[in-house]
C-alpha cells in the first residue's frame, strides 16, 4: 500500500480507519467486489450525508486489501485541489516497482492528456489497483473535473476506480453511463434493511422491536407522508428498551462530523424542527419553523446534500435519510416535551387542512393533546373509517379521556370504526342511547347509516329499510356522511334483492367517495356494481368491469380491500359457470385473503362454503364436507348475504349434496334456502331437481311447472337454465323424444347469451345423451357445439355422433330385433353386429336393452 510522504499528503491517502463496532454491510460488499469482474472498470457511490459512503467503502477496502496482488489507493478530494496531484502522489507511494518505473514517464503537467498517460500507466502494476477518489462532489474546478473524467475513461483493465460522493457534481459521468459502470450504489441502496437496523442499534444498546425498524429503513413512497403507521416515533413502553434519542456516542459523533458540522444554528434549527412529519413541504416547513425563509433554507440543504431526496412537482415533498431523522429526533426530545407536543400539533393541523386525514390523526396522538386529537378526529374520523383505517380511529379514540370520548359525535365514530371491523354490538348500544338526542340532519343520517350497516351484520335488513324508508334520498351536504350512508343504502338493497336501487346507491356512494378521496368506500361502491351484474346473470359485464376496477385499484396504490377481493373472486367464478379451465388455487387463495382479514365474518362464511363447494369432489370424508356446506353455503338470519348468492351458489350445491350422497343435508338446505328466498322460482327449481334425483318424476313435473309457466319468477336468469334442462329429462324418462329436444334446445338457447355451460355438467345422463347426438337442428348450433366440447374436456361426455349404420342398428334394437337377425337384415356378420352395438352402448353410455331403448327414444329414433 501507500508508503511515508508529508504529513498532509499522507493523510488524505489514507483509507480510514474502520471502527470495530462498526455494522459490517455484507450485502453491499459482496455487490462492490463483483463489480470488480465486470468489463467496466468504474463503481459510482453517490448518496445525501449520512448514508455511510465513507465508512462502507472503509469496510471494502480493507476487506479486499488483505489479498496479496492488491494494490488499494485512496484519495479525498479537498475544495482547493485543483489537479492530480494527489491522486498521482498516492499511486507513487504504492509498494511496486513495475508501477513506479510506468509513473516515471508519465508528464507531470495538468492536462487532460497527462490524466489519460496517468490512467494507462497503471498498466504496469503487477497486480490490481483499486482506486476510491472520495468527496468528489466538493470539487469546484472544471479543469479537475475534467482531468478526472479522462483519467477514469483511460483506465485499464486491471484498476477498478471508485468515485464516491454526495454527487458528482462537475464530473461528466453521463458518457460513461453509455459506455458503461460496473456498479451504481445510491441512497436506496444505501439504506439499511430492517434486520441491518436491529443490528446496529443493538450494538450500540438500543432494542428495536422489528416494525420500528422497519420503519426506520423505509421511505415513503412517492414522497408522500408515511401512512402505515399511527405513530412512526413510538414513546417506549419497555423497561428494557432505551428510547431512541441522539444520545449514543457513536451515532452522535457520526452525525455531528457528517451533517451539522457544515450547517450554522439556523439550519440546524431548520433541520431539527421539519424532522417532526415524514416528510415535508415548503409551506409545512414554514408552519413549522415559525416562518422562516423555507425554500432558502431548503435551498441551502440541498446544495450541501443533507436532504435525502425530494419527489412530486406541485408541491415538492423533502424528506430527510430516516437514521438522520431518528438523529434529529433525539435533538427535538432534549429541548422538552412542550416544544415537541406544539410542533406534533401544529403539523396535525396543517395535515388536516390539506384532506391527508391518516398523517394529520398521526401527529395528534403523538402530541398527546387530548383536545387535539379530538378535533382531528371530528374534522377527519369519518373519512379514515372510510378509506379503511377504523382500527386508528379506534386507537386514537382509548387515548381521549372519558368525558371526551363520551360526546355523541365521537360515540358515532366509535360505532362507525366498530361496524367497520365487523363488530356490530359497539353500533348497537350507540343506537341505543342516541334516538333522544339526535337532532341536527348530519347526526339523523348518521345514525340511519349506523343502523342499517349493523342490520347488514346482525340481521334484519328489510325491518331497518322499512324503517327508514326515504331517508337515504336526501343529501345533507356533508360528503363523508353522505357516502357513508349512501354506501351502507346500497349494501342493503342489494342484499334484499332490489338490483336497480342497490346500483343507483353505489353509483351515488362512488361519486362521493371519490369526491373525498374514500379509496375503501370508491371500491367498495364499485365492488357493489360489479356483483349487481354477476347476480343479473351478465358475464361479459363482470369481467369488464372487474377489469376496470383493477386498474383504478393499481391507481389508487393496490390497498387491501375485503370488497375488492371479493370481486376478484367473482372473476373466478365467471369461468367456473361457464366450465372453462379455472384456477382453483388462485380462487382458493383470493377467498382465503378475505376470510383471514376478519372484518367481514358473513362474506367469510359464504367464501368458505365456496372453497368448499369447488373442492367437494376431492374431499377424503364426503360426509364432513357436505356438513361443511350445508354450515357454510345454507343463510343464517344473524350472518346475513344477498338472496341473490344463495340463488346462485344453491343450484351448484344440492348437485354436490346428491354427489355426496346425502339427500337429508340436501333437503335441510333447500328448506333454509327456501325461508331465506320465499316462494321464488328458484327454490322451485331445487325441489325439481332434488325430485328429479331421486326418481319421483311425476313430483318433478308438478313442482317444476309454475316456473315453466311464468307464475313462479326466478331471482337469477340462470335458474331458468336448469329448469329447461330439468324438463328435458321429465320428458325423455316420459317417453317423449321430440317434447325433449324441444326443453333442452330452450335450455341451450337461454345459457347461450352468457354462456352458463357448467349447469348442462350437471344435467340429468339421459339429457346428456340427447345433446351428444346431434339428433335436431336445436342441438346443432355452434354454441351447442361449444356446450359438447367443453362437457368433453371435463369428462361429462363423450362426444361421438352415431354413424348411419350404427343408427340402424339402433333402430333394429328397439325393435327387439335379435343380432343374428340384424346380421341378416343388413346383409353383415354377426361379429360386426356386435361391433356396432358395443359402439353404440359406449357413445349413449348405456349398460343394457332398456337403456338403448330409452336413448332412442331420446333421440326420435323409433
Amino acid at each position: 500500500m501507500a508508503e511515508g510522504g508529508d504529513d498532509d499528503d499522507v493523510q488524505r491517502t489514507l483509507v480510514p480507519a474502520v471502527v470495530d463496532d462498526d455494522l459490517p454491510r455484507i450485502r453491499l460488499l459482496d455487490r462492490l467486489t463483483t463489480a470488480m469482474d465486470q468489463p467496466w472498470t468504474l463503481t459510482l457511490v453517490t448518496a445525501p450525508a449520512g448514508a455511510g459512503k465513507t465508512r462502507l467503502l472503509a469496510q471494502w477496502t480493507q476487506t479486499i486489501g488483505v489479498h496479496a496482488d492488491m494494490e488499494v489507493v485512496w484519495v479525498t478530494v479537498e475544495k482547493d485541489d485543483l489537479d492530480l496531484t494527489s491522486l498521482r502522489a498516492a499511486l507513487e507511494r504504492v509498494d511496486d516497482p513495475r508501477l513506479r518505473e510506468s509513473l516515471s514517464r508519465v508528464p507531470s503537467d495538468t492536462s487532460t492528456a497527462a490524466a489519460r498517460s496517468l490512467a494507462r500507466a497503471l498498466r504496469g502494476a503487477a497486480g490490481r489497483v483499486v482506486i476510491v477518489i472520495d468527496d468528489v462532489h466538493v470539487i469546484e474546478s472544471p479543469d479537475l473535473a475534467d482531468s478526472l473524467s479522462a483519467f477514469v475513461h483511460a483506465v485499464p483493465g486491471n484498476a477498478h476506480v471508485v468515485l464516491s460522493g454526495r454527487g458528482t457534481r462537475l464530473i461528466p459521468v453521463a458518457r460513461r453511463r453509455i459506455a458503461g459502470i460496473a456498479l451504481e450504489l445510491d441512497n436506496g441502496d444505501l439504506a439499511f434493511t430492517p434486520a441491518e437496523v436491529r443490528t446496529l442499534f443493538r450494538a450500540h444498546g438500543y432494542r428495536l422491536s422489528q416494525g420500528r425498524s422497519a420503519r426506520s429503513c423505509s421511505v415513503p413512497r412517492g414522497g408522500r407522508p408515511d401512512s402505515g403507521s399511527c405513530c412512526s416515533r413510538e414513546r417506549s413502553t419497555r423497561a428494557d428498551e432505551r428510547p431512541l434519542r441522539g444520545d449514543a456516542p457513536a451515532l452522535v459523533d457520526y452525525f455531528l462530523e457528517e451533517v451539522f458540522a457544515d450547517l450554522d444554528e439556523e439550519l440546524r434549527d431548520f433541520l431539527i424542527v421539519t424532522s417532526v412529519p415524514d416528510a415535508f413541504t415548503l409551506e409545512l416547513a414554514t408552519v413549522l419553523s415559525d416562518g422562516a425563509p423555507a425554500a432558502a433554507l431548503v435551498e441551502r440543504l440541498t446544495h450541501l446534500h443533507v436532504l435525502m431526496s425530494r419527489h412530486g412537482d406541485e408541491p415538492v415533498w423533502y424528506h430527510y435519510h430516516p437514521l438522520l431523522r431518528e438523529f434529529l429526533a433525539g435533538r427535538l426530545a432534549d429541548r422538552g416535551h412542550t416544544v415537541v407536543e406544539r410542533l406534533e400539533k401544529e403539523a396535525a393541523g396543517w395535515f388536516a387542512e390539506q384532506q391527508e386525514h391518516l398523517p394529520a390523526l398521526r401527529h395528534a396522538t403523538l402530541s398527546s393533546d387530548p383536545v387535539c386529537i379530538s378535533v382531528i378526529l371530528r374534522r377527519c374520523g369519518m373519512q379514515l373509517i372510510l378509506t379503511g383505517h377504523a382500527e386508528r380511529v379506534i386507537e386514537a379514540i382509548a387515548t381521549m379521556p372519558p368525558p371526551l370520548r363520551s360526546d355523541p359525535a365521537v360515540q358515532m365514530l366509535v360505532a362507525a370504526a366498530e361496524l367497520a371491523r365487523g363488530d356490530a354490538s359497539a353500533a348497537a348500544a350507540v343506537l341505543a342511547e342516541s334516538h333522544d338526542r339526535t337532532d341536527s340532519p348530519v347526526q339523523r343520517r348518521w345514525e340511519a347509516g349506523l343502523d342499517l350497516h349493523t342490520a347488514l351484520r346482525r340481521g334484519g335488513i328489510v325491518a331497518a329499510l322499512d324503517r327508514l324508508g326515504a331517508a337515504f334520498d336526501a343529501v345533507t351536504g356533508e360528503s363523508q356522511v353522505d357516502t357513508y350512508a349512501f354506501l351502507q343504502a346500497a349494501m342493503g338493497e342489494l342484499y334484499v334483492g332490489h338490483l336497480d336501487r342497490a346500483e343507483r346507491y353505489a353509483h351515488f356512494a362512488g361519486d362521493r367517495a371519490r369526491m373525498v378521496g374514500a379509496i375503501a368506500a370508491e371500491l367498495q361502491a364499485s365492488a357493489i356494481r360489479n356483483t349487481s351484474a354477476l347476480f343479473r346473470g351478465r358475464m361479459r359485464d363482470v369481467l369488464d368491469s372487474g377489469a376496470q376496477l383493477d386498474a383504478r385499484w393499481r391507481e389508487l396504490g393496490s390497498p387491501e380491500d375485503a370488497f375488492y377481493e371479493v370481486t376478484r373472486v367473482w372473476r373466478s367464478w365467471v369461468p367456473y359457470e361457464r366450465l372453462q379451465t379455472v384456477d382453483a388455487d388462485r380462487t382458493l387463495r383470493e377467498a382465503t385473503a378475505i376470510i383471514d382479514s376478519g372484518s367481514e365474518p358473513a362474506i367469510a362464511r359464504g367464501l368458505r362454503g365456496l372453497v368448499v363447494l369447488l373442492t367437494h369432489d376431492v374431499a377424503d370424508d364426503p360426509r364432513a364436507a357436505a356438513i361443511a356446506l350445508l354450515d357454510n353455503l345454507a343463510p343464517r338470519d344473524d350472518m346475513p348475504l344477498p338472496l341473490h348468492w344463495y340463488a346462485m351458489v344453491s343450484t351448484f350445491a344440492v348437485h354436490a349434496f346428491d354427489r355426496l350422497d346425502e339427500p337429508t343435508l340436501r333437503d335441510q338446505f333447500i328448506a333454509d334456502a327456501e325461508h331465506a328466498l320465499g316462494a321464488t322460482g328458484d327454490v322451485v327449481v331445487l325441489r325439481a331437481i332434488a325430485a328429479l334425483h331421486d326418481h319421483r318424476h311425476a313430483s318433478a313435473r308438478a313442482t317444476l311447472a309454475p316456473v315453466l309457466d311464468g307464475s313462479s319468477r326466478c331471482l337469477l336468469p340462470a335458474s331458468m337454465v336448469d329448469a329447461w334442462l330439468v324438463e328435458a329429462a321429465l320428458d325423455v324418462h316420459g317417453g317423449d323424444p321430440v317434447r325433449a329436444q324441444e326443453s333442452l334446445a330452450t335450455a341451450l338457447s337461454l345459457a347461450e347469451p352468457e354462456e352458463h355451460v357448467r349447469r348442462f355438467a350437471h344435467a340429468d345422463p339421459a339429457v346428456l345423451r340427447l345433446l351428444g347426438a346431434r339428433a335436431t337442428s336445436g342441438t346443432r348450433t355452434h354454441f351447442a357445439d361449444t356446450v359438447r366440447d367443453r362437457l368433453a374436456s371435463a369428462g361429462a361426455l363423450v362426444d361421438e355422433e352415431l354413424t348411419q349404420r350404427e343408427r340402424i342398428v339402433l333402430r333394429a334394437l328397439t325393435r327387439n330385433s335379435t343380432l343374428r337377425q340384424i346380421a341378416q337384415q343388413e346383409f353383415i356378420s354377426p361379429n360386426t353386429v356386435k361391433t356396432h352395438v358395443r359402439n353404440i352402448y359406449r357413445k349413449l353410455g348405456v349398460s343394457d336393452r332398456d337403456g338403448v331403448t330409452a336413448a332412442a327414444h331420446a333421440l326420435g329414433i323409433e
